[in-house]
């Protein structure tokens, strides 16, 4: 039995020491935005934001770009039957509609503009969100479209930063990693776990290399080329995508135009979700999707967290007496520590946080495994 522990901790040792390494240096080489004043930009933006039930979230959002806005920029929200105040919220802010009497001249505007449009009922075919936008890009006037989601809050000169960005490195998609903005026990302690091991099993040298498979995109942020979105179709070839922005980057990779993944937690950051079965329901539903909902893949997933995650911690205590076992096991658990806390610190969360991770990595195996479950049992989901 000892030579059999043994035989897991070298193994999970070796695994992770792997990890660290490639994670280290592919760190070092992403790319990564920063705020400058520096930052300027020829192309304007229209701003895209979908909303359902967003009375929580709309008006900070909103606020943070609008005094971004430059001429001829806009911010366009599409309120997807909203029962709540997101209507009401949006007239306060100042916000015209979009109705078919009152639609967007075709010249280009002198002064910024936030407006919102609603929207019909979903129809059969589509995700809501994709539905949201692809009514909402009809109305845009910018040269690059900006989507983004009311959960997001935009730090001041990012909207300069990013297209500034883009137009320096001729890119037709960018799409940014944002910081972790959390409230209460259970954002910190699960957020920062599932946005790490994203980053794991979607590498950013691997996103943004044009002849790798894997693609991601953040849907927080993806800002987009008006004419490239408009060559592969825009939402309406993504309609049925429950992760339109994977499917995004890989219509622009198939396409042979340039995508980037970079790291944006100096432009914007994020809050999800605001409850423990948000979090849950949402990171199920990214990880079904991301996965393609495949059994196979979720189940290499579970085992992996579980064995290398999660196994190590339960087992230290029981290695008491067996010095080589021990010292194997507290230098495993040791560096998963120290992973834990450079991933809080990457996407700027509470540090202190990750001193809970083998709690975290638990909960997470358990989310991963039910979205396993969806996948094998072949359960739909839904864009609120």
């Amino acid at each position: 039995m000892e030579t059999f522990v043994l035989l897991y901790l070298a193994t999970a040792l070796a695994v992770w020491i792997y990890r660290s390494f490639r994670s280290l240096s592919e760190l070092a080489r992403a790319p990564e935005l920063r705020v400058s004043p520096q930052n300027t930009r020829t192309g304007s933006v229209s701003i895209l934001i979908p909303a359902k039930n967003e009375e929580k979230n709309i008006a900070d959002c909103v606020k943070s770009l609008l005094t971004q806005l430059r001429e001829n920029d806009e911010i366009i929200v599409i309120n997807n039957c909203s029962s709540d105040r997101t209507e009401i919220i949006l007239k306060e802010l100042g916000a015209l509609e979009i109705t078919e009497n009152r639609r967007p001249s075709p010249q280009k505007k002198t002064s910024p503009i936030l407006k919102y449009l609603n929207t019909p009922k979903t129809p059969d075919g589509w995700t809501g969100k994709n539905f949201a936008l692809h009514l909402g890009k009809n109305h845009a006037t910018g040269d690059w479209f900006l989507f983004t989601d009311a959960d997001t809050r935009h730090q001041p000169g990012g909207v300069d930063a990013s297209v500034a960005y883009a137009e320096k490195e001729a890119l037709d998609l960018l799409t940014l990693f944002p910081r972790c903005l959390t409230h209460g026990f259970w954002e910190n302690l699960i957020q920062p776990c599932a946005m790490g091991y994203m980053g794991l099993w979607f590498p950013v040298r691997k996103i943004n290399d044009p002849k790798s498979k894997i693609c991601f995109g953040n849907g927080q942020y993806l800002l987009v080329r008006k004419d490239h979105y408009l060559g592969f179709g825009g939402h309406e070839a993504l309609k049925e995508a429950f992760l339109e922005d994977f499917a995004m980057m890989k219509k622009t990779k198939e396409s042979g135009a340039r995508g980037l993944c970079a790291f944006g937690m100096e432009v914007y950051g994020t809050r999800m979700y605001d409850s423990f079965n948000s979090l849950w329901r949402g990171w199920r539903r990214i990880y079904l999707h991301a996965f393609e909902q495949n059994p196979w893949r979720l189940s290499r997933c579970v085992s992996s967290v579980f064995f290398f995650s999660v196994l190590p911690f339960l087992i230290l205590p029981f290695l008491a007496g067996h010095n080589a076992a021990f010292i194997a096991g507290a230098l495993l658990v040791g560096i998963l520590l120290a992973t834990a806390f450079k991933t809080h610190s990457i996407v700027r969360a509470n540090r202190m946080a990750a001193l809970l991770h083998p709690l975290a990595a638990m909960v997470f195996t358990i989310i991963l495994f039910d979205s396993f479950l969806m996948a094998a049992l072949k359960k739909p989901t839904f864009w609120r």
